[in-house]
């Protein structure tokens, strides 16, 4: 008899539960700070949203390797990945299926990194060695980030350097030839803290032509000056080249010619340099005020050549972003009422420059984005366990576009698009002393529309000035709560509605803006440590993404499935953590079936093993994914014009080896 997912998913967790649960002191640390929820610090209770962190602990107990895997077992946090490792994987918060990498976004020490066209946000960017935590915000958080953020933000926190001078020496390596050595120093001298890493990714990948090779170097200092003023500087360059495997049809699949590791574009591949450099300075005027002024630049190429059988085709991408983020903090009581207030301005301008060179085909395109939003949130304690918080933003951007056809088939183009729009939040908070709290929020966010969505020369017209941004609306209920010291859960109910989402049509071969669209949903988590160094997890996320009215009324927002489920059990002796987790992701519709028309993209159950031993300075890393040797694809789509359906097939079972070992002088 066949046996369900859900049922898979269960029998795996309780096959270890005599072995492995996750060890942690207590379920909810309710005093973490957090600065993602109002651009400033804050406690994680007394922020009226679904926000997590993911600390540096939680990210070696799991062995974890790359930042997909980080955000793998996060309620209402979708992953999927076309190459089986970071690069073009996709980060996909509250269910946005194909438009996921526009609508979520995602900043390093509140640096934006989005990108301003359709690619989203390159996940390779960052090594996981300079993590030190990740916090996730649920839900529009454009108010505080304006564009990309209706969907929520992940703020990336690199390490600081702190307390005696450290050395810093590992190597993980594994399945499909993985070779990832890393070599940093970090510490504190007198004013100055200073963190450095160097780092080496290389991997064949598990399909043929699905090899990368990357290389990383980061720097983060800051420098305490006297009468509460500090400077931080961060810098780092990154780059990459790797191959285009491609997808697999149905047809590919099982006709015996071709299995899921083959490539049918062996010869397609791409490569990409990224450099940046980001100083912040702070001021402490006064003992309720605090002022800080950040300043980045960011310089970032990309390439690819496409074969496309014999008749190459060859795409250049050039991107700038330069950016300017003043802003004031004020801690003064309101009428001996606690009160924080932010406000600030967000200036960028994103110049980028593309070539595409190919068979009868040569053409530039510059497209200036100018993007600035004025913004302010303030948070009141109403009473002393009752907060009470409201936000605005307004944002103005202009794209100016110049196209030149170089064959001069195609007339040059010199136009410009201007927008405007707002943003909006409100949050009442209650907070259970040591236990808890309990919130509603209700906010507006919005995105505008990205460079190429705007623009292409063989559409008509060329600019599409009718395409209007994305808004949404979304009201969230939720409680975090610890039933005991070793007992906590948290739920979250939210329920949005969305208008002019935007989306690329296949059947017109346009994008456009859908009419409505609204996603409504569950996310719970579950935390229970059984005895010390013995702990269960479960998180279980139900999401509803449907379209909303028109002839799509009803019809499920492609490759978003309805339920997802996570379990994790650890156990922790001594020197030693064993943890087995497992992940149930279930069916959805491919991206393009946007009249859910073609069989619906299988769901999958997978499960971890990783055991991590530590000694003094040392640790080593041993990992099992995908233990059971599950065939799988996180994506596939559609083709609507020939009918096929194209997969990109997930790994198999892998393995992973890693030795670290820090040196304290």
């Amino acid at each position: 008899m066949a046996r369900s997912p859900f049922r898979c998913f269960l029998s795996g967790i309780l096959l270890f539960v005599p072995l492995f649960a996750f060890a942690e002191e207590s379920p909810y640390r309710l005093d973490s700070i957090v600065v993602t929820a109002t651009r400033t610090e804050s406690k994680i209770k007394e922020v009226p949203a679904n926000i997590s962190i993911i600390s540096r602990e939680q990210i070696e107990e799991k062995g974890t390797r790359t930042l997909t895997d980080v955000f793998r077992d996060e309620q209402g946090v979708f992953t999927r990945s076309l190459l089986g490792n970071p690069k073009y994987s996709t980060i996909d918060i509250r269910g946005f299926g194909e438009t996921a990498a526009q609508n979520s976004l995602f900043l390093i020490d509140g640096r934006r990194v989005n990108e301003i066209d359709m690619s989203g946000t390159d996940l390779m960017q960052v090594p996981v060695e300079m993590i030190e935590r990740i916090e996730i915000y649920r839900g529009p958080a454009s108010v505080l980030y304006g564009d990309n953020a209706i969907g929520g933000a992940v703020n990336i926190i690199l390490k600081k350097g702190d307390g005696t001078p450290s050395v810093i020496a590992g190597l993980n390596t594994g399945s499909y030839d993985l070779y990832n050595p890393y070599l940093g120093a970090s510490g504190r001298q007198g004013r100055l803290s200073y963190n450095i890493l160097t780092s080496s990714y290389e991997t064949s990948g598990y399909r043929h032509n699905n090899d990368i090779r990357a290389r990383d170097a980061f720097g983060s200092f800051s420098f305490d000056l006297p009468r509460d003023f500090a400077v931080s500087v961060k810098a780092g360059h990154h780059r990459d080249t790797y191959g285009l495997p491609g997808p697999l049809t149905d047809a590919d699949l099982h006709g015996g010619v071709y299995d899921r590791k083959d490539s049918k574009t062996p010869l397609d591949e791409g490569n990409t340099e990224d450099n940046f450099i980001d100083v912040e300075a702070s001021a402490k005027p006064y003992e309720t005020i605090f002022l800080s002024m950040g300043a980045a630049y960011r310089k970032r190429r990309s390439s690819f050549h496409y074969d496309m059988d014999g008749n190459p085709w060859d795409s250049m991408r050039r991107f700038e972003t330069m950016s300017l983020t003043p802003k004031i903090t004020i801690k003064e009581n309101v009428f001996s009422l606690k009160n924080t207030l932010v406000g600030g301005i967000d200036y960028y301008y994103s110049p980028s420059r593309s070539n595409d060179l190919g068979t009868g085909s040569d053409s530039d395109t510059n497209i200036n984005k100018t993007e600035y939003g004025f913004y302010v949130n303030d948070e009141i304690h109403i009473m002393k366990d009752l907060l009470f918080s409201a936000g605005y933003r307004l944002a103005k951007v202009k794209y100016d576009i110049d196209y030149t056809d170089n064959t001069g088939f195609l007339a040059p183009i010199n136009d410009f698009v201007k927008k405007e729009k707002d943003a909006f939040r409100f949050g009442l908070n209650y907070v259970f002393p040591e236990r808890g709290n309990i919130f509603v929020n209700y906010s507006k966010g919005f995105r505008f529309p990205a460079t190429d969505e705007y623009f292409s020369p063989f559409a008509a017209p060329p600019i599409n000035e009718a395409l209007e941004p994305h808004t949404a609306k979304e009201i969230d209920l939720g409680i975090r709560f610890n039933f005991a010291k070793n007992i906590g859960a948290s739920a979250t109910v939210f329920s949005g509605r969305h208008k002019n989402e935007i989306y690329y049509n296949p059947l017109t071969y346009t994008n456009s803006n859908y009419g409505k669209t609204k996603r409504e949903g569950l996310e719970t988590s579950f935390f229970w440590v059984i005895v010390p160094g013995l702990r269960l997890d479960f998180g279980y996320t139900y999401m509803e993404a449907t379209f909303d009215g028109d002839d799509l009324d009803g019809n499920r927002v492609p490759m978003v499935p309805r339920n997802k489920l996570t379990g994790a059990l650890s156990f922790a002796l001594n020197n030693l953590t064993l943890t087995f987790s497992s992940l149930y992701a279930g069916d959805r519709y491919m991206t393009s079936d946007i009249r859910n028309a073609y069989p619906a993209l299988g769901g999958f159950t997978i499960h971890d093993l990783t055991g991590v031993y530590t000694w003094k300075g040392l640790k080593v890393t041993g990992g099992i994914r995908n233990l059971f040797d599950r065939q799988y694809s996180e994506y596939a789509v559609i083709s609507n014009s020939m009918g096929a359906r194209n997969y990109y097939p997930s790994p198999e079972r892998n393995y992973i080896l890693g030795v670290q070992y820090i040196y304290k002088f």
